[in-house]
């Protein structure tokens, strides 16, 4: 009697999944910030699928802040930590072929100029596209847009100050209070929507005004906010969250920093550049590298821009930007 052959059929690999996706957490209740995400989140296609992981990471970095910026933006990258392994490998030998490892120069875009790392740009970001799994998402709001939690400046900051204190987290002056909402908010949403039942999750960010040890609040007061904000978007619970800034010692934790310091950066300039009509972005051959990064779709990692910006009727509106390739300038 023959005998059949069983052949195992290789898993499919979970990369990414498919729209639409349950916001129902988000009630009439929620900030105007809320309701504006999920506008936007309505008209994604897709978000990374990160169920078959065990550990999920955000790196957060934040732009706009400097003179002339028209946009603050609030980029993170939502990473499986778990596999960071072939990245950690392959940053490692970009960094002993371009001289960048000791001392380990940081790749910032405040400083893509400095020539070993402008010639490791492409490769970087090669590596980025083709070893980590995960989105990078960008947060881009009209800096004349003062608040995104009331109808006035006025009248949401002192709300802020008074609803944060009176919680036990700390006493916020009304843009650092607005900051840290934004920013948790932010990340609050995309994790719930990105993870599962009892998974890790770590929040690590680079030193900010919003997770400084200052006399009245400190970066635990921040850690607690985002506990809370987490709490209104997930309805699963998570086996651990933890937190952690940037150490003095640099490691593969900063070249993922690099990518939102990136996102935020490359993401204020290109949207200030429309918003004046003014298409020469300033920068050289790396800022167009960063462009067409942002522009290209990859294999393992989605790239999220949403802008929030104030309509002709005075409202507030939000939508997904479509990033397209620079022209190369002749």
């Amino acid at each position: 009697m023959a005998r059949s052959k069983i052949v195992d059929a290789p898993l499919k690999q979970k990369i990414r999944k498919n729209a639409p996706f349950d916001l129902s957490a988000i009630t009439a209740e929620y900030p105007y910030f809320s309701q504006l995400l999920a506008v936007a989140v309505g008209q994604l296609k897709e978000l990374p699928d990160f169920s078959d992981d065990e550990k999920i990471a955000v790196m957060s970095d934040f732009g706009g802040e400097h003179p002339g910026a028209h946009f603050n933006t609030y980029s993170f990258l939502i990473l499986a930590y778990n596999k960071v392994g072939p990245f950690m490998e392959q940053i490692e030998e970009l960094r002993k072929k371009h001289g960048l490892l000791k001392p380990y120069s940081e790749f910032a875009f405040k400083d893509l100029g400095y020539g070993p790392r402008s010639r490791a740009l492409p490769e970087f970001l090669r590596i980025v596209d083709n070893f980590i799994h995960g989105a990078v998402i960008t947060i881009a709001i009209d800096k004349q847009i003062d608040t995104v939690f009331g109808v006035s400046k006025k009248e949401a900051h002192p709300f802020i100050e008074k609803e944060l204190s009176t919680m036990g987290l700390g006493k916020w002056k009304g843009a650092a209070g607005e900051k840290v909402l934004r920013v948790c908010h932010s990340i609050a949403l995309f994790a719930a929507l990105t993870t599962r039942e009892n998974q890790r999750l770590l929040w690590y960010c680079d030193n900010d005004a919003i997770n400084e040890n200052a006399r009245d609040r400190g970066f635990a007061d921040t850690q607690q906010i985002f506990l809370r904000t987490l709490g209104m978007y997930s309805k699963h619970k998570f086996d651990l969250v933890g937190f952690g800034k940037s150490f003095d010692g640099k490691s593969h934790l900063d070249d993922l920093l690099s990518i939102p310091d990136f996102a935020a950066g490359v993401v204020q300039d290109l949207l200030k550049s429309h918003k004046t009509g003014d298409d020469n972005i300033p920068g050289g051959e790396e800022k167009i590298a960063l462009l067409n990064w942002m522009a290209t779709k990859s294999k393992f990692l989605s790239k999220i821009t949403i802008q929030i910006s104030r309509l002709a009727n005075g409202e507030l509106g939000s939508g997904v930007v479509d990033i397209t390739p620079a022209k190369q300038n002749s």
